[in-house]
């Protein structure tokens, strides 16, 4: 009725008008205000977090020592279990390369990303005592740090979006302003809070203006790591050794010998050089039933090949065996050279980072031998006596090794 009445009566209040006017003139505003929803709402969902696609897929390689390792399954779960879904694609183009290996007493893990071109995007390798299973950890702790920091999470990643704000960003959403027209202007004396306003028009927070030449979130992406994709791994540093052990020998002295080793050195990868005393001191008293004590002092240079818990070794022995007669006759102590070549073989066992345990077995060619010899005289009591080293030696050791 309000509306017919409007019509019929041409006399209305200008005001009226003018609202009426301003009325028509909103319908352009609801359908921007409602476009502006949507907008906002896409964004929204845009925005939520998914888990990082790491757009590749997953190789481990177990080396000589390692073959007990956990495999690729165990070490898939670790990563998707820190990152709360499995990054990994089986068809990904893209390929990360684990490979475990036993070096000595330690366990080695290197790790680098390749595209299909064979061209390296992100390496890094590091080393433990502790076994296998600390190992796999540190290597899923790599994997979900480097996804997470990486700003490359896919073959053709889309631009990160800014996360959801409480009030709608301004650059995103304007609010709709009215163009200025003669129909549009205010007229004295109206009211312009009920009908000037769209019904369905969201109205911005004080705080939008000013907030609105801030720079937006995406500014703060972190940025990918730029060193270790140029070191593939850390290159094996120069370690020294020194060693303390029991020994047990024969051929040396008459019957057989126990002593004490020292030992002082150092290993590269896989590779190790010594320098060996020994002293040993005989358990016989009695050379062809004459009292006779007999002891050795040896220095060898040891040259040795390690492979995970084996090692095989290369020795050249210099030293001397003195002779001490135990009753008064017809000779005085004195000393003799001798020489020899000799291999060993042995295995070592881990038993901290530093500490290692290891036994061996030795067998040495002797060049130079040691005599003993007592020329009879008219007057000498005792019998002519003549004792010589045999032409090859053989020892048994057990020592621990401390490495630095």
């Amino acid at each position: 009725m309000s509306r017919s009445r409007a019509r019929q009566e041409p006399g209305a209040p200008p005001a009226r008008r003018a609202a009426r006017s301003r009325t028509g003139a909103g319908r352009p505003a609801h359908a921007a205000a409602a476009a502006a929803v949507i907008l906002l709402c896409s964004v929204e969902a845009h925005a939520a977090p998914e888990p990082p696609r790491a757009g590749m897929r997953l190789e481990v390689v177990r080396g000589p020592g390692a073959e007990g390792c956990p495999d690729e399954t165990s070490l898939r779960a670790e990563v998707a279990r820190g990152l709360g879904a499995d990054p990994f694609q089986d068809d990904a183009p893209r390929a990360l390369t684990v490979r475990i290996a036993r070096e000595g007493p330690e366990h080695t893990a290197s790790m680098a990303l390749r595209d299909a071109q064979g061209e390296t995007h992100w390496a890094e390798g590091f080393s433990t005592r502790s076994g296998c299973e600390e190992l796999l950890s540190g290597v899923a702790l790599a994997v979900v740090a480097q996804l997470l920091g990486a700003p490359e999470r896919a073959p053709a990643p889309p631009e990160r979006s800014p996360p959801p704000v409480p009030s709608p960003p301004p650059e995103r959403s304007p609010p709709p302003v009215p163009s200025p027209s003669p129909r549009s202007e205010p007229v004295p004396g109206a009211d312009p809070s009920p009908e000037s306003k769209p019904p369905g028009a969201p109205a911005p927070p004080p705080s939008a203006q000013r907030a609105a030449p801030t720079p937006s979130r995406p500014a703060e992406q972190p940025q990918a790591p730029a060193g270790p994709a140029e070191a593939p791994t850390s290159p094996e540093r120069l370690r020294l050794e020194a060693g303390l052990g029991a020994i047990l020998g024969l051929g040396l002295t008459p019957g057989a010998a126990a002593g004490m080793t020292l030992a002082v050195g150092a290993r590269w990868s896989d590779w190790s050089i010594a320098l060996e005393g020994r002293g040993l001191g005989s358990l016989t008293q009695e050379v062809e039933g004459s009292m006779v004590g007999a002891s050795a002092f040896t220095a060898a240079s040891v040259a040795c090949y390690r492979h995970p818990m084996l090692f095989g070794c290369g020795l050249a022995a210099i030293g001397a065996v003195r002779f001490t007669p135990r009753a008064p006759w017809t000779m005085s102590p004195r000393s003799d050279a001798l020489l020899g070549f000799g291999a060993r073989l042995g295995a070592e066992w881990p038993l901290s980072r530093r500490w290692s345990a290891h036994g061996y077995a030795e067998a040495t060619w002797i060049v130079d031998d040691a005599v003993l010899r007592r020329v009879a005289h008219e007057t000498a009591r005792p019998a002519p006596l003549y004792w010589t080293t045999s032409p090859l030696g053989a020892a048994l050791g057990l020592g621990i090794t401390a490495t630095y």
